[in-house]
């Protein structure tokens, strides 16, 4: 392990007085260097408020870190503010095993029952490879504007907010990425989307299965939370319990399975068209509650009315995820 490696995981645990928020739940550490002639370690650490009493607080907690524990000569602190919107915002990612189970229609619709619950949301479309954000809140048409610094303005309809990879090709183009450069698009999306306001939940509508886009969360979100979206099928229900322990051994705390496509009413009796079970099968095994269940309900308008069935069903699973990401 590296110097600088020491160094900062020897200071991951202080306390931002003004956030209360550990360095590492909001990477406060933007640089560490050593210079070698001098023994001084040299920081530039981000805070939510630049403050006398916060540096002062600081830089006594660090020197006692790094010159009395770690035996270096000095420090050298550069202190710089951060942005103060949005520290408490819960992140919410919408998973699947694979495509086609209507992930992104759960994640808008979800997002449309939190907002009716007096919720501040905003959805990031992260489905790099299908975007679908935009048709589904009929939002194809709207151009992507940005400011002299580079940061991007979302979408916003309903008080809802939203951007989306779509915006960043050209119309009926697929975005072409590798690893890194998925890393890149992320971040434009988490830290250089200007917000308007304070933010209640970032709804994350991830690409299928396991890729980079999952595991790159571990960058951008501190202690998010999981849904697993599956639809009755035995092959779909096999897929996402695989991603469901994936997201396990990445961290990602998995707080529940919707299942999609459920069944289809026709004069008060269900029809099963892609079996039963699927959802269950996937909760249990996975050890965590089967949220909601969700009817075949067609219709040209893929966001339900909040007097619609699905709607009522997604107020429903709107006020459990409200229990269980307190």
């Amino acid at each position: 392990m590296s110097k600088i490696t020491d160094i900062k995981k020897g200071l991951k645990d202080l306390i931002d007085p003004t956030t209360n928020l550990a360095f590492h739940e909001y990477k406060a550490i933007k640089h560490v260097g050593i210079d070698e002639e001098t023994n001084t370690v040299m920081f530039v650490i981000e805070v939510k408020e630049k403050t006398a009493d916060v540096m002062k607080k600081l830089t006594r907690d660090i020197a006692k870190i790094v010159k009395v524990d770690m035996g270096y000569s000095g420090i050298k602190i550069d202190f710089v503010e951060g942005k103060k919107e949005n520290l408490h915002a819960k992140t919410l990612l919408i998973a699947s095993g694979k495509g086609g189970v209507g992930k992104s229609t759960v994640t808008a619709n979800l997002a449309y029952a939190l907002m009716r619950l007096g919720k501040r949301v905003a959805i990031i479309d992260a489905d790099v490879y299908g975007a679908n954000m935009p048709k589904i809140l009929k939002a194809t048409d709207h151009v992507l504007m940005g400011n002299k610094d580079g940061k991007l303005y979302p979408f916003q309809k309903d008080n809802i907010q939203m951007v989306s990879t779509e915006y960043l090709v050209e119309k009926n183009r697929a975005l072409m990425l590798r690893g890194p450069m998925l890393n890149k698009v992320l971040k434009l999306f988490f830290e250089d989307t200007l917000w308007v306001g304070e933010i209640d939940y970032f709804l994350v509508d991830l690409p299928p299965g396991t890729g980079d886009v999952m595991m790159d969360m571990k960058d951008f979100c501190h202690d998010p939370k999981m849904v697993l979206v599956t639809t009755p099928q035995e092959n779909a229900a096999h897929i996402a319990i695989k991603a469901g322990y994936a997201a396990k051994s990445l961290g990602q705390e998995l707080i529940g399975v919707v299942e999609n496509m459920s069944y289809y009413e026709v004069n008060n009796e269900q029809h099963f068209i892609f079996g039963q079970g699927g959802g269950k099968k996937v909760a249990d095994e996975l050890l965590v509650e089967l949220l909601a269940k969700l009817p075949i309900v067609p219709s040209d308008n893929s966001i339900y009315a909040e007097s619609d069935i699905a709607g009522i069903i997604y107020l429903n699973l709107a006020n459990k995820i409200l229990k269980l990401t307190k």
